[in-house]
């Protein structure tokens, strides 16, 4: 009998999709980083976001404003992902009845700062008793800026595919903290920091969802798909590439490698690519750009914003899914129901 293990997380996701019944004021359903929802004249984008301990987060690898900044943060992320707006946030939250106080104000403290850096309010939710252990859910409802947002749909082609941000350091900054080159207090974004480790926990720890160049991006009719970067570049482009029903050919000759990422793999005799390809929980955005028009857009890009972006690779129409220069990956990212 099949098990979500054999299914894996997106073939769990495809199955209670064709169990799911739809509706006329659905624009968007089950699939895509948000569902789009017409609400009389207005449309909402919706969509929620789980932050498990001992899955997604451990007590003993951030202090509790981060874990809290975190679960808001990878929610309001896909609203980044569609180049909407976060308007509002329902947290629901279950915990043991002998968690301490003081760490679940942590944890709203940090979603509330990122809540309120993103331009969003927490208006309600749940609170329950756990068996074991802490579970917070996010929800967020934002709507598109303008007359438009992107989805996982529509490269084409010939497109470009362009990222945002120097990828990797986040799966980097797990990597040191489950395998003890990391403290705890690095992990705190108010402190300095003196070393490449503290900087890759922070991205692990805080990251920062790109709304505004979500929004700018969303608004160029040269952006035709986009998604945020939660699984692996190599995933997340995948997933690109199937709903366009299309192959993309990923060049890791392109990416930026960051400098901190280069040291601490250096130090560990670890390469830097895995991280950048297959390690996750990025938060940024990777979309498609029309051919021969990602140059002239990642130009105004650096004129707007001082987040790194870079063109890394081609949509085509001669095979499906993903390779790197052209050969198959021996990695694919992160999935929930299939790790080792």
């Amino acid at each position: 009998m099949p098990t979500v293990a054999s299914l894996g997380e997106f073939g769990l996701i495809a199955r209670i999709a064709r169990m799911t019944p739809t509706a006329p004021s659905v624009v968007e359903g089950i699939g895509d980083d948000c569902a789009v929802l017409r609400i009389g004249d207005r449309l909402v984008l919706v969509s929620c976001d789980l932050s498990i301990e001992n899955v997604h987060w451990r007590r003993s690898h951030a202090l509790a404003e981060s874990i809290g900044w975190k679960a808001a943060a990878s929610a309001l992320s896909d609203i980044a992902a569609m180049g909407g707006a976060p308007l509002f946030c329902l947290v629901s939250l279950a915990c043991p009845d002998d968690t301490e106080t003081s760490l679940v104000d942590g944890l709203y403290e940090g979603m509330l700062d990122a809540v309120k850096q993103c331009g969003a309010v927490i208006v309600g939710g749940d609170t329950t008793r756990s068996a074991d252990g802490i579970v917070i859910d996010v929800v967020v409802i934002g709507e598109p800026v303008g007359d438009r947002y992107l989805t996982r749909k529509g490269a084409q082609p010939g497109d470009a595919l362009v990222v945002t941000g120097r990828l990797g350091l986040s799966a980097a900054g797990l990597h040191a903290l489950e395998s003890d080159r990391g403290d705890l207090s690095e992990t705190d974004s108010t402190r300095p920091a003196a070393s490449e480790k503290p900087r890759l926990l922070r991205a692990h720890c805080h990251p920062t969802p790109r709304i505004q160049e979500g929004q700018w991006l969303a608004a160029r009719p040269v952006v035709h798909a986009m998604i945020d970067i939660s699984d692996g570049l190599i995933q997340d482009a995948g997933h690109l590439a199937e709903a366009a029903h299309l192959g993309v050919d990923v060049d890791q000759s392109m990416l930026s490698v960051d400098p901190d990422l280069m040291s601490y793999c250096r130090e560990g005799g670890l390469d830097p690519y895995d991280f950048m390809l297959a390690g996750g929980e990025d938060y940024e955005l990777a979309f498609a750009v029309a051919g021969g028009r990602s140059d002239a857009l990642v130009q105004a890009f650096r004129g707007k914003f001082h987040t790194d972006i870079s063109v890394v690779g081609t949509f085509t129409d001669a095979w499906q899914g993903v390779r790197i220069a052209g050969e198959p990956p021996s990695k694919t990212g992160f999935d929930h129901f299939r790790q080792p």
